[in-house]
């Protein structure tokens, strides 16, 4: 959606162009996934430094002599750490970030380590995988997922990535809900599940830009009480997008599209929007029924 609305607005008609910054935008996403995986082992390391500091200070306290290494022997922390794919991809990719803003990673830090989840967790007399990965999850979800000064530094690195990072956040949350313990964590899933998944992507980005006067067509007459100029344009891409699933993609079912952009509706366009599309689309559909213009295969079929 980002690469055609970019596309349309900039008036290029270069669709190679395109193809590849779109297949950028992808690699970006991955980019970021790693990054905020690498936050998660830079508190680790963090936290370790401060228990080397507390230990060769001249007059320690008590918890400085005995500190409590529950954090950092972690069990995902310490996957996460010693993963050869997190740590070849940082090399290839100079993703240094954490070395060069450590204030970031201390303003982490500190809302971690004065936060009730952090003190129930170093003080729990459990000592498991499963505790491990509970905390962490917890971890994320509470105080990186959700920090606006993370948000505006990713935000200030590369302007996609303040819509990106939701993406990024899922997939983070799902690599450590995978974890078991016992089982060798060496690779990451891959920026597409498949080829398949690659080839849908480039597929429908080029069905929404080559025919974009037949896809409106389908548009021109829903709209009762709407002329189509005042619709956003926005809204009229989301709609050629779900058009196009209804046209050239057989085993989407219609149902599934309609309810996929009626999500991204909400996330990136009006309040109403999404009220106004789902209306629109459904209309589109009844059409397309009646003049037999919807060719789905067994899978496209099901809720048809």
């Amino acid at each position: 959606m980002q690469a055609a609305f970019a596309m349309q607005q900039s008036g290029s008609d270069n669709l190679t162009a395109q193809e590849k910054l779109l297949m950028h935008s992808f690699n970006n996403i991955y980019k970021l996934y790693i990054l905020l995986l690498l936050l998660l082992t830079a508190l680790k390391q963090k936290a370790e430094s401060e228990i080397e500091i507390g230990l060769k200070k001249n007059f320690p306290t008590e918890e400085e002599l005995n500190p409590n290494y529950k954090f950092v022997r972690n069990r995902i922390l310490n996957l996460l750490e010693k993963n050869k794919f997190i740590k070849a991809y940082k090399e290839q990719n100079k993703l240094d970030k954490w070395e060069l803003d450590k204030e970031l990673v201390n303003h982490i830090w500190r809302e971690v380590k004065s936060s009730k989840l952090y003190k129930e967790y170093m003080s729990s007399p459990e000592n498991s995988f499963r505790e491990d990965k509970a905390f962490i999850l917890a971890l994320y979800k509470n105080f990186i997922a959700p920090d606006l000064k993370l948000h505006e530094s990713f935000e200030a690195d590369d302007s996609n990535w303040a819509d990106d990072v939701a993406i990024a956040n899922t997939l983070v949350m799902k690599t450590i809900t995978a974890l078991k313990e016992g089982q060798d964590f060496d690779t990451l899933p891959p920026v597409f599940k498949n080829e398949q998944d690659k080839a849908y992507a480039l597929d429908l980005f080029r069905k929404v830009i080559l025919n974009d006067k037949e896809l409106t067509g389908w548009i021109l007459g829903k709209t009762p009480n709407w002329e189509y100029d005042r619709i956003s344009e926005i809204d009229k891409l989301i709609m050629k997008m779900a058009i196009a699933e209804f046209l050239y993609f057989p085993s989407i079912p219609t149902n599934v599209s309609i309810n996929e952009y009626v999500e991204i509706a909400k996330e990136f366009s009006t309040p109403k929007s999404n009220i106004f599309i789902n209306g629109v689309l459904h209309n589109v559909v009844s059409d397309m029924k009646r003049q037999n213009k919807l060719n789905k295969n067994a899978r496209g079929r099901i809720n048809y």
